[in-house]
């Protein structure tokens, strides 16, 4: 499964650090999909940059589509090949991490917060789409499906300037007793 990557191009700190994660994963196969803004909805522009990697995952009728954001960071060595070798039989999403959400029995989390690996069942694809686009994404998908998270996490997002928030941001608190 090749991983559909949303980056901007024009963010060299960004791609150098992503090439050397993925590198060090040994995924040498990625595709690059554009960062989407919009100038009046942050929101709406995280939403059509997941949404156009799964229209067109639905479109070319794929089972299933890995998706990641510029600013992931993996859990250590191997974390990659335990997340894809490990996925379940029974999801609507499969998520690399999260920071927000409770995990409950079989991995099974209902509300959550972190989309920046993540794999989607083409079951859910239509799902995906019709959420609105001035919600966050995640937010807004949530209890409409079977969401299973990586156990243990085998993603999390880099601290830094967050594209959503555009302001610094620090994740690990959010992480305490997770990883």
């Amino acid at each position: 499964m090749i991983p559909q990557i949303i980056h901007d191009l024009n963010d060299i700190e960004r791609h150098n650090r992503l090439i050397k994660e993925l590198s060090l994963q040994g995924i040498t196969e990625y595709e690059f999909w554009d960062a989407i803004y919009d100038r009046e909805s942050v929101r709406k522009g995280i939403n059509q940059a997941h949404k156009q990697i799964i229209d067109y995952a639905h479109l070319k009728r794929w089972d299933m589509v890995l998706v990641m954001e510029n600013d992931v960071r993996f859990c250590g060595l191997g974390a990659f090949d335990h997340y894809i070798g490990n996925i379940p039989q029974d999801f609507d999403i499969y998520l690399g991490g999260i920071y927000l959400g409770e995990i409950g029995q079989n991995s099974i989390t209902k509300r959550f917060s972190g989309l920046h690996c993540y794999i989607v069942h083409s079951r859910f694809y239509e799902t995906f789409l019709s959420v609105p686009d001035d919600e966050h994404i995640d937010i807004a998908i949530s209890e409409l499906g079977v969401f299973k998270v990586s156990h243990p996490f085998t993603s999390i997002q880099y601290n830094g300037r967050s594209n959503n928030t555009k302001k610094y941001e620090n994740y690990d608190h959010l992480l305490q007793n997770r990883i």
